[in-house]
C-alpha cells in the first residue's frame, strides 16, 4: 500500500486509483480512507480517485497537527504525484481540511462538495448548529473509559434508527471491524480542534463551484444552518437526501452518488 512520509515525519498512507483529472476524498473522525468504496467504484472510470487517511487513522501514522498542518502535508502528498489541479471531496470534519487548502491553493481547486460538514461543528450564540461544547469535552473525557465502546455508541448516533436496520449498515459494521481502531490520542485531538475551529468567514470568498449534500435528519448540521451556510456562499449548492443522518455516503450511497456525478459533471 502507498505511503508517503511528509517533511515533517508524518507516515501518511493514500491509495491511488484510475486517471484523468483528480478528485481527493478525505474522511472524517473515527473513519478511514476505505469507508469511500462505493464512491472510488463509481468515480475512478472517469478521475483518478485519490483517498487517504488522516493523522491516527486507518494505516497513517499519529502525530498531532493543526489543520494547516494537515492541509500542507496533502498538498506536498498531491504533488510528490504530479498533481496540480484536484477536486475535493470531504465528509464531516474532513470538510475543514478541505476550506484549509483552499484557503492555501485556490487556483488548484477545481470544486468542492462536503457531507455532513459545517465551517463550524461547535454550538454557539446565534449558530443552532454542530456539537454542544459540553459533549464534546464530555466525549473527550469518556474516551479514557472503555474506549472502544464510546467509540461505538458515538458511531452508532450519526445514523438514523432505519439506516441502522438497513444493510447497508450491516456492511459499514464489517467495515469497522475490519479496520484498525483510530488512535485515541488522535480522536481527542480532534475533538479539540472541532471546538476550536470556526471557518465561517472562509465560504464567503469561495468562488469555486461547491456542494453541500446533507442528511434532512442529521442533527450536527440542521436545516436552519444550512440555510445560514446558503445566505452567505456564493457559487453553492445544496441537496438534501431525505431521512438520512450525519453520513448518507455510507448507507444512501445510490442518492449520494447521484447528487455527487451530477455536480461534478455540471
Amino acid at each position: 500500500m502507498p505511503h508517503f512520509k511528509s517533511h515533517r515525519g508524518l507516515d501518511w498512507h493514500y491509495e491511488s486509483l484510475g486517471n484523468k483529472d483528480v478528485i481527493v476524498l478525505i474522511h472524517g473522525l473515527a473513519a478511514s480512507g476505505n469507508y469511500w468504496q462505493a464512491q472510488k467504484d463509481l468515480l475512478h472510470k472517469d478521475f483518478q480517485v485519490i483517498t487517504l487517511d488522516i493523522p491516527g487513522h486507518g494505516k497513517s501514522g499519529w502525530m498531532p497537527l493543526s489543520l494547516s498542518e494537515m492541509a500542507l502535508d496533502i498538498r506536498q502528498l498531491l504533488s510528490g504525484l504530479g498533481v496540480s489541479q484536484f477536486s475535493l471531496v470531504a465528509s464531516s470534519m474532513g470538510g475543514l481540511v478541505a476550506l484549509e487548502l483552499y484557503r492555501m491553493i485556490p487556483q488548484d481547486i477545481m470544486r468542492i462538495s462536503l457531507v455532513g460538514s459545517i465551517p463550524k461543528f461547535a454550538r454557539g450564540p446565534h449558530y443552532p448548529a454542530g456539537l454542544d461544547i459540553e459533549k464534546i469535552r464530555t466525549l473527550s473525557t469518556q474516551f479514557d473509559g472503555d474506549y472502544a465502546s464510546i467509540l461505538d455508541i458515538f458511531f452508532r448516533s450519526l445514523f438514523t434508527m432505519k439506516e441502522r436496520e438497513s444493510e447497508r449498515f450491516r456492511w459499514v459494521k464489517e467495515l469497522r471491524q475490519k479496520e484498525p481502531l483510530p488512535r485515541r490520542e488522535a480522536l481527542k485531538h480532534f475533538l479539540d480542534l472541532l471546538e476550536k475551529t470556526d471557518l465561517r468567514d472562509r465560504i464567503a470568498s469561495m468562488i469555486c463551484p461547491l456542494q453541500f449534500i446533507t442528511g434532512t435528519q442529521d442533527y450536527i448540521c440542521p436545516r436552519e444552518i444550512m440555510d445560514w451556510v446558503a445566505s452567505h456562499t456564493y457559487n453553492a449548492r445544496f441537496d438534501f437526501i431525505e431521512g438520512s443522518g450525519h453520513l448518507p455516503f455510507l448507507v444512501e450511497a445510490t442518492e449520494y452518488n447521484r447528487l455527487l456525478d451530477d455536480f461534478l459533471f455540471s
